[in-house]
C-alpha cells in the first residue's frame, strides 16, 4: 500500500462522553478517553485518527489491560504510534497530557485509505 507523508496539525484528548451521546458498541467500560489525532497530507487532505484508552490522573496509560480483548489491542495501537513516530520511547510512564502539544509539526505517514500508518 502506497503512503503519503502528513504532518499532525492538531491532537487533543477527549472524554468518550465528550464525542459520544452514548458509548459507541465495542468500546469496553475501561475506554474512557480518546486522542484525535488530525493531520494534513502533502496533497491537502486532512485525515483523522482516534486512539481510544484510560487516562489516569497523572496522564499516563497502562498499555495493559486485565481483559485479553480489543481494549488492549487499541493501547497497543496507541503505544505502536507514539513508539513508531518517535513521539516516545516507551508508552509505559509517559504523560500524554503533558506531551501532546509536542506532537504537533511531527511527521506521520498516511495510507490510501485515509488513515495513519501504524505498524
Amino acid at each position: 500500500m502506497k503512503k503519503i507523508k502528513a504532518v499532525i496539525e492538531d491532537a487533543c484528548i477527549h472524554k468518550i462522553s465528550d464525542l459520544f451521546r452514548r458509548k459507541p458498541r465495542g468500546l469496553q467500560f475501561n475506554d474512557t478517553d480518546a486522542v484525535v489525532v488530525t493531520a494534513k497530507t502533502e496533497d491537502g487532505r486532512t485525515v483523522r485518527e482516534t486512539f481510544y484508552f484510560c487516562l489516569k490522573p497523572d496522564g499516563t496509560f497502562n498499555v495493559e489491560t486485565i481483559s485479553r480483548d480489543r481494549s488492549r489491542a487499541r493501547r497497543q495501537r496507541l503505544a505502536a504510534f507514539l513508539r513508531y513516530y518517535k513521539i516516545a520511547e516507551s508508552a509505559k510512564g509517559y504523560n500524554i497530557k503533558e506531551g501532546i502539544e509536542g506532537w504537533k509539526g511531527k511527521n506521520v505517514e498516511v495510507e490510501e485509505v485515509d488513515s495513519i500508518y501504524i505498524p
